[in-house]
């Protein structure tokens, strides 16, 4: 559903065609809602067969046909309706916070490996959001009210990531002064627990990642 919303709130902001609205989505409210080509196609056709855009085919110079697509007065109806419903909060349902909460049954040489990964991405996203409020403030362009909330995502998402880089060093430095117990997987004498659970970056587990150095 809420995809659904953000084509049409990209569309209330400029008339676009998929592959453009692809770009911007990469550009600007990634952070908010990440999608594929094929999704923002589907979910064109859905919107136009609900009447909430139009299509208009435009020429090409050398390439095929593309469709510029415009919200309707239909559209802009439930845009508007959605943008004032109630916020409430939403399901949350995060793939690398449930690996760590189940943590303790990965190897200890696992666990800070792919904790230190994931504070330096999310380090590196933060850097990267700040510099993209950065450029947006040095041109800010002519939809000022826009750009105003816009920012504010941004800049929430920004707060989320910082808090998150605080707790992951926290808990890296609590683990780096720890001793190192009989049995522990840190220990010469270590033996592997039978899978680990983390998960990389890129979405590989770590099992999987051995199972391919095998």
């Amino acid at each position: 559903m809420s995809l659904k919303f953000a084509l049409l709130g990209l569309i209330a902001l400029k008339p676009a065609s998929g592959y453009d609205i692809k770009r911007i989505i990469d550009r600007s409210i990634y952070f908010v809602w990440n999608v594929t080509g094929p999704q923002i196609y589907n979910t064109l056709r859905t919107l136009r067969e609900e009447g909430l855009v139009s299509s208009e085919s435009v020429a090409q110079q050398g390439k095929p046909d593309k469709q510029i697509h415009s919200i309707t007065p239909k559209g802009m109806q439930a845009l508007q309706e959605f943008a004032n419903e109630p916020v409430r909060a939403s399901v949350t349902r995060d793939d690398v916070l449930l690996r760590i909460f189940f943590g303790n049954f990965a190897d200890d040489d696992v666990v800070v490996r792919e904790l230190g990964a994931y504070l330096d991405r999310i380090r590196n996203e933060r850097a990267f959001m700040e510099a993209t409020e950065a450029r947006i403030r040095a041109h800010p362009g002519e939809r000022h009210k826009a750009r105003e909330f816009q920012l504010l995502s941004l800049r929430l998402k920004v707060a989320q990531y910082r808090a998150m880089e605080q707790e992951l060093a926290r808990f890296l430095a609590a683990r780096d002064a720890k001793p190192v117990s009989p049995g522990s997987s840190r220990g010469a004498t270590a033996r592997p627990r039978r899978a680990a659970v983390l998960v990389y970056p890129s979405g590989e587990t770590a099992a999987a990642r051995r199972k391919g150095r095998g």
